[in-house]
């Protein structure tokens, strides 16, 4: 029991000031995402799969943030206007493709739960 508490105690900080966010629409090829992510305003961070990416560019207008899936460049914006995220694909020549489309809402915002 004790072990069970000092693991919640220790990973509560670590969540508490984030908002969840969830996130869904259709890929470039038709397909279905969904995802949720955590976004940690004061540490400039965003949380997807368990893995931390810095924040770019957080204005009033959009949250900016890119990673790196099986050796492809990935730039994502988040529009804190109407809660759209567009996923961008940089490939080797430079040149950017829409990946995917997505709407996004506070987890706690939700339309049905």
């Amino acid at each position: 029991m004790k072990i069970k508490l000092l693991t919640l105690m220790a990973l509560t900080p670590f969540f508490i000031n984030a908002t969840e966010i969830i996130c869904a629409g259709q890929g470039n090829q038709g397909e279905l995402i969904e995802i949720e992510l955590n976004y940690f305003e004061a540490k400039k961070e965003l949380q997807i799969d368990g893995m931390l990416y810095p924040i770019q560019i957080d204005n009033k207008f959009a949250v900016a943030w890119s990673n790196t899936a099986d050796g492809v460049n990935f730039v994502n914006i988040l529009s804190k206007i109407n809660g759209s995220l567009q996923v961008i694909i940089n490939d080797e020549e430079g040149n950017q493709n829409l990946r995917a489309s997505l709407q996004c809402v506070e987890a706690k915002k939700a339309l049905f739960r």
